[in-house]
């Protein structure tokens, strides 16, 4: 995938798991299937899709998949525990901020997201070996380690809509190429 087709996925990605109501979850759906190759599945109530979605990823019942990574990769399973401060500091170590930070744990999954688009956005700008490093430590020792085990939640949840199915598909298979990419690449220069 190219680049700027990676980027434009993952911003669909990012801006989908943000999304508030019915509107803007049909609206970032439909970037989202243009940013890949293939027909997602046909929706025909987006009021349906966004129920599942609250009562999957916010509630205001518990949610089945909480998206932050500390729920996942934290010893105490809390939203804003230690792999929150390790996504702030990537963001400072990009020259960023958050530009939610204070309002929403810095490792959602739509932020997360977001600091992968600008680590991709500097490693195309720059032959950094330290970007490279900071994208292969996010990569393996943070996001391959729970965003796994969160797709699993959503992937085992009853009554999950087919276009949340999807969505969730495409951010696994996402990861996986990522994973294999990076691999393949230390392998060839004998990592």
């Amino acid at each position: 995938m190219k680049e700027t087709e990676c980027q434009r996925l993952l911003e669909a990605l990012r801006d989908f798991f943000f999304a508030q109501n019915a509107i803007q979850l049909a609206n970032t759906y439909a970037v989202l299937e243009e940013a890949v190759s293939f027909d997602l599945p046909i929706v025909d109530d987006w009021e349906m899709v966004e129920f599942a979605f609250n009562r999957l990823f916010i509630g205001p019942k518990a949610p089945i998949a909480v998206p932050f990574a500390s729920v996942y990769l934290d010893s105490e399973p809390q939203v804003m525990g230690k792999s929150t401060l390790i996504t702030r500091r990537i963001f400072e170590m990009l020259g960023v901020q958050s530009p939610w930070q204070d309002s929403l744990p810095d490792d959602h999954l739509s932020l997360e997201l977001d600091a992968c688009i600008r680590l991709s956005a500097i490693r195309q700008a720059s032959d950094s070996s330290e970007t490279e490093e900071l994208w292969s430590y996010f990569l393996h020792e943070h996001l391959a380690k729970w965003l796994p085990l969160w797709i699993d939640q959503v992937r085992t949840a009853e009554q999950v809509p087919a276009a949340i199915r999807s969505v969730i598909d495409i951010l696994g298979d996402w990861l996986a190429g990522e994973v294999r990419d990076l691999k393949s690449a230390d392998m060839a220069i004998g990592l």
